[in-house]
């Protein structure tokens, strides 16, 4: 895989590379205290990456400056990009949600709009003839600024999609491998002589970063965290430079569908978004008054298809848990079909508020309730609106029915298997 830094690109390190050892070797003690006890104090993050997959042009400038678009380059001229043009609104969130899960352990946010103030690095988009026009005619798909200890602040990096193979141009996981390997310049990483990780070969498996010390491809040009001259060991680099995760506290729920208080009838789909600085996010779906596991999403898209709910008024509870333990909750009021003054919410549609089917009578409602496969959250047998076991006059047999009927991601996802030894 090419995709060095030109000669030429390398800026002067004011620190000595003993000094600076010395100094990421501290935090990189802090960063593992954390991570084996120590809760996240709310903060900032110390790294913000905007992911530009709109058109820009790149001028030159006497210092590197995405709020300018400028770089501080030898031979650079003014260049026009492309963008990501084609990509849909999919492959930007799921590209944006594999760079927060591959970076999850640091203090790394990367986001899709320009940031109002500084700093920030910058990730430019563009095709094969940009990369032409930019930096010559042998395409490599990820470009940036070396610099070895990450001395001079933010950076611009730039992915060529183009520069890939076709079947690649708009997989998020390919170009979000790439868009880690640009920006990994600007870090201090350099290229690596083995496949399977970031700043290597690309592989299906490969978006992680090593936890050990392997060897730089070709002469290596920059000291690494805890390896000797030569080898690069991606975590540790990472965790020096960046420092562990901050907790920015609870994520933030936004309810897509249904709206709160309106009518739904037969198998309807409730859908949310989570909103975080990082990744690490799940959320899980519940019906008050319904003695029944909540059904798990850890991974977006999060929506339940096929709900089918007794008639009456329900209520619809969403819990969102972030990588830090914070969790919040949002209720969704509805109608199921049609709701009588005496609606009482508890999810049985009787009216009388005990959460049983049976008109009244204390005790555990007689609802059968099948939890199914683990893999599936709640596996209940499907119930369609015209068969009368969604609810109803005469019970509820099976309210909690066709809560699990579809479950799968939107998204193409390559296996992530590891290669036998």
């Amino acid at each position: 895989m090419r995709g060095l830094a030109p000669r030429g690109w390398r800026r002067t390190n004011p620190l000595s590379a003993r000094y600076y050892g010395e100094v990421s070797r501290l935090l990189l003690g802090l960063t593992a205290s954390l991570f084996v006890g120590l809760l996240p104090t709310a903060a900032e993050a110390s790294r913000v990456v905007y992911i530009n997959t709109e058109p820009v042009t790149v001028a030159a400038g006497d210092e590197n400056d995405p709020a300018a678009n400028t770089i501080a380059v030898n031979g650079f001229t003014s260049t026009s990009f492309s963008g990501w043009n084609g990509a849909s609104d999919e492959q930007l969130d799921e590209l944006i949600y594999l760079l927060k899960e591959t970076t999850l352990p640091w203090d790394i946010v990367f986001v899709r709009e320009r940031p109002s103030e500084g700093p920030y690095d910058m990730i430019v988009f563009g095709d094969a003839d940009d990369h032409g026009s930019a930096f010559g005619a042998a395409c490599s798909s990820q470009v940036g600024i070396a610099d070895c200890d990450d001395s001079g602040g933010e950076s611009i990096g730039f992915l060529f999609w183009g520069c890939l193979p076709e079947d690649d141009w708009y997989d998020p996981h390919r170009v979000a491998f790439s868009v880690l390997g640009a920006a990994g310049y600007g870090w201090g990483l350099e290229n690596l002589g083995v496949a399977g990780q970031v700043m290597g070969q690309y592989t299906n498996y490969g978006l992680r970063y090593g936890d050990s010390c392997v060897p730089v491809s070709g002469t290596s040009s920059c000291t690494h965290e805890l390896c000797p001259p030569g080898e690069q060991n991606g975590t540790a680099d990472m965790a020096a430079r960046h420092g562990a995760r901050v907790d920015d506290g609870p994520a933030t729920i936004v309810v897509l569908e249904p709206e709160p208080d309106s009518v739904v009838s037969g198998p309807f789909d409730v859908a949310v978004e989570i909103e975080d600085a990082f990744g690490g996010l799940s959320a899980e779906l519940g019906v008050q008054g319904i003695d029944a596991a909540p059904v798990l999403k850890g991974e977006p898209p999060y929506r339940w298809s096929g709900l089918t709910l007794a008639e009456g008024r329900q209520v619809l509870e969403i819990t969102a848990f972030d990588a830090d333990g914070n969790e919040t909750q949002t209720e969704i009021p509805i109608c199921v079909g049609s709701c009588s003054a005496t609606g009482d919410g508890d999810g049985d549609g009787d009216g009388d508020g005990d959460g049983d089917a049976d008109g009244g009578d204390d005790g555990p409602a007689d609802v059968p309730l099948d939890r199914g496969e683990a893999d599936v959250g709640c596996g209940c047998t499907a119930a369609s609106a015209q068969d009368g076991s969604a609810g109803g006059s005469g019970g509820a047999p099976a309210l909690w029915a066709g809560l699990a009927v579809v479950i799968g991601l939107a998204w193409r996802r390559r296996p992530r298997v590891a290669p036998s030894a």
